[in-house]
């Protein structure tokens, strides 16, 4: 019996299958490719539409130049804020608006002012029914990571905005201000600006401080507002103390480290019983104190009635005294003139004192010094210096001249 051979199937070339997955990946390549073809034409449709959606659509796609993208987001913040601002000031409550601070005299005359604080500089006016909710206050999640920021200001007609690099912003104390953030050197931002992130939100509104500019964070700005106008504006003080800064001569003279030097206190002064000529401030309300501008900076600040806790260096004794700070009204009056005089036969007038701030003491005469001529009277007495700047109209200035040793110089006494 003959065995039987299986039969074989004829043999065929292997076919590689693709399998599901790349299958399911090429789909998804192709729709993506669409997606984006369709995106660009959305996007751009005044470029030509390509024949094929396989030819460099990213190029369609690709970001715009940062100066267009500036340009598109002032124009859309332009919008929001524009309602926000009533003239220059800008409206922090519905029916209440303040003007730049800084701007006080501003609000003089106006015909619906509401408060204005000489201290801090903020003034309130009514405002109309709004067409706009007031702006919510913004705060830096990290004062030194650097961000921009955009400045608004409307001096007059549209609204100008101008974008600024800010940061790092410092927190810095003050008496005035619970809270300020200074802003660096090179902050390309004018004083008198109110500051908002690119969300409409209020960031705060610039200062001038003595040695740069800083930003009133919104909510300080908002609380001072809701003061003023719930117990109205502060009585500006008087303190009478002028210092000036401590040099390696001055700190070896007085035996200090640190402070401010004491060069001149009203007699007539809250502080005539306290301190000396020669004391060294260290510190003011426990902030310490390195320069003038920041002892000018509490002293313009301060209301009266407040009291200034000082801690005073006089040789080796350290001690913390209270000054408190007189109304403006009831400081004395200054001498314009400022100088003490004594005089001297055939020769002229001896200068024996001269008052801090006075025409002389701006003039640079000081005590020790001999005037020889004021105006064209030589050899004058005290009464005849006295005389010839009384005469002087406002706003003019008497010629003096004078002798210091064994040189002679010329000046101006400036008439108020």
């Amino acid at each position: 019996m003959k065995s039987r051979v299986p039969l074989l199937e004829p043999s065929r070339p292997d076919r590689p299958r693709v399998s599901r997955e790349t299958r399911l990946l090429l789909s998804t390549a192709l729709l993506a490719v669409l997606a984006l073809w369709i995106l660009a034409r959305v996007r751009f449709p005044d470029q030509p539409a390509a024949t094929t959606p396989l030819q460099p659509f990213l190029t369609q796609i690709g970001t715009r130049d940062p100066f267009d993208d500036l340009a598109f987001e002032l124009a859309g913040l332009r919008s929001r804020l524009e309602p926000l601002f009533v003239g220059q000031a800008l409206r922090l409550r519905p029916d209440v608006a303040v003007l730049p601070i800084g701007t006080g005299s501003g609000a003089v005359g106006h015909p619906d002012v509401l408060a204005a604080d000489p201290i801090s500089g903020v003034s309130a006016i009514r405002a109309d029914a709004p067409s706009a909710p007031p702006p919510a206050a913004w705060r830096p999640p990290d004062l030194q990571q650097p961000r921009y920021l955009i400045a608004a200001v409307r001096p007059a007609g549209a609204l100008e905005l101008e974008p600024f690099l800010a940061g790092p912003l410092t927190a810095v104390r003050s008496l005035l201000w619970p809270e300020l953030w200074k802003l660096p050197a090179g902050a390309a931002v004018r004083a008198g600006s109110f500051v908002f992130a690119t969300d409409a939100r209020l960031v705060g509104a610039v200062i001038d401080l003595p040695d740069g500019r800083a930003l009133v964070p919104a909510a300080a700005l908002i609380a001072e507002l809701d003061r003023l106008l719930a117990s109205g504006p502060r009585t500006p003080g008087y303190v009478g103390v002028e210092v000036q800064s401590l040099t390696p001569a001055l700190a070896r003279a007085t035996g200090a480290t640190t402070g401010v030097v004491v060069a001149w206190v009203d007699p007539d002064g809250p502080g005539a019983a306290i301190l000396e000529r020669g004391d060294v401030l260290e510190a003011v309300d426990d902030e310490p104190l390195a320069t003038q501008p920041q002892w000018s900076a509490r002293a313009a600040a301060a209301s009266a009635g407040h009291e200034l806790m000082v801690r005073v260096r006089r040789g080796d004794a350290v001690r913390t005294v209270g000054l408190i700070v007189a109304p403006v009204q009831d400081a004395p009056e200054v001498d314009a003139l400022g100088l003490g005089l004594r005089s001297l036969s055939r020769t002229g007038s001896a200068v024996i004192e001269v008052t801090a701030g006075s025409a002389a003491d701006r003039a640079g005469l000081r005590a020790g010094d001999v005037i020889t001529l004021v105006g064209a009277t030589t050899a004058p007495s005290p009464a005849a210096v006295r005389r010839a700047f009384d005469r002087a109209p406002p706003g003019t200035a008497v010629l003096v001249a004078y002798t210091r040793g064994d040189a002679h110089a010329v000046t101006a006494l400036e008439k108020p």
